[in-house]
């Protein structure tokens, strides 16, 4: 009995790789991460996320072009200061729930997003012309343009982004995430 419970001890599991693209000022991606902050609450022990704010963007000698314009790439890089802080991934998400519930937040430069977590002074200094926020973008935009996609948000689980797959997951959110959980044996059925 001591011995079957040492051994299920030293199972190492390893959860679903994600990542999420999206852009500060995306209406579709505002959409899309409302639907997934319930989702994620129920099944975060799940996933490793990882959270991408550059959708569109392209590079210039001056920093960075957005799609939505210069404040979805203040959006974008204020995202990225937030996320590369000491937070969880659950709080990570609850940044952005905050933050994407209304696309003028970024529009009017506001933290109350980031003061509610505590992370206000931080992003703020990330956020500074001498601040870590342009490589941090730069580093978004590394990962981003490893992927083939036409529309944001984009998702990509496990390394693989697929254009069938990616349309249904923004429709469906819970029902091809938990597909995908349990296909990996990372959930029963019963547990979606």
């Amino acid at each position: 009995m001591t011995i079957k419970f040492i051994a299920f001890d030293m199972i190492v599991f390893k959860p679903l790789d994600m990542i999420v693209l999206y852009e500060s000022l995306c209406p579709d991606s505002q959409k899309y991460l409302q639907k997934f902050w319930p989702v994620f609450q129920d099944y975060h022990q799940c996933i490793n996320l990882t959270l991408v704010p550059y959708g569109k963007a392209t590079p210039s000698r001056m920093g960075h072009v957005c799609q939505h314009g210069r404040l979805e790439c203040w959006g974008n890089r204020m995202h990225d200061c937030a996320i590369h802080t000491n937070l969880s991934q659950l709080d990570q998400m609850k940044f952005l729930t905050c933050q994407m519930q209304d696309l003028r937040l970024a529009k009017i430069k506001d933290f109350r997003c980031a003061q509610s977590l505590h992370i206000a002074k931080s992003v703020r200094s990330c956020m500074q012309p001498n601040g870590r926020g342009h490589k941090l973008q730069t580093k978004s935009s590394i990962i981003t343009n490893q992927y083939g996609f036409s529309e944001i948000p984009a998702i990509i689980y496990n390394g693989v982004f697929n254009d069938n797959l990616q349309t249904v997951s923004r429709q469906y959110v819970r029902q091809t995430l938990c597909k995908i959980l349990v296909k990996s044996n990372h959930l029963s059925p019963e547990d979606c």
